[in-house]
């Protein structure tokens, strides 16, 4: 369960077995971190569980329609913020894609592009970084 942290997150690693690829979306001038390159989610709202959540978020990013239990939770993670005294839970979850597809992409983002672990691009928000360097895209590939 969410500590109801308005900073908690829910996040989707795309995954297209028939490519080996995953997607990501590039963040627009009209928001933070623009030019950065992400996973699909965001932030939870208050009373929202982490699947509803994200299956919201990926609706409103990328015009997909997905049920919240054809989520499959890949990992959560909590990051502490720099003040130190706040915690940040980051949910992750797999979203096995039969082949590549474009995605209805809102202001949030100004490009998308399915990518090999490989190959990815070099700048991410923060939320995305993480799951890199936790190696959630190998698990997401394996799941």
């Amino acid at each position: 369960m969410d500590k109801g942290n308005k900073q908690s997150g829910a996040w989707a690693v795309i995954y297209c077995a028939a490519t080996n690829k995953f997607l990501l979306g590039k963040r627009s001038a009209k928001v933070n971190k623009s030019g950065a390159w992400n996973l699909f989610g965001g932030r939870i709202d208050s009373g929202e569980q982490p699947k509803e959540a994200l299956a919201r978020e990926l609706g409103e990013e990328a015009g997909l329609s997905i049920k919240p239990r054809h989520l499959t939770k890949l990992d959560t993670l909590t990051r502490r913020l720099r003040s130190r005294q706040d915690e940040r839970d980051l949910h992750y979850f797999v979203v096995k894609a039969d082949r590549e597809f474009t995605p209805r992409l809102n202001r949030e983002h100004c490009d998308f592009r399915w990518f090999k672990a490989k190959q990815l691009p070099a700048r991410f928000n923060s939320p995305t970084s993480l799951a890199i360097k936790k190696g959630l895209l190998e698990k997401a590939a394996r799941h």
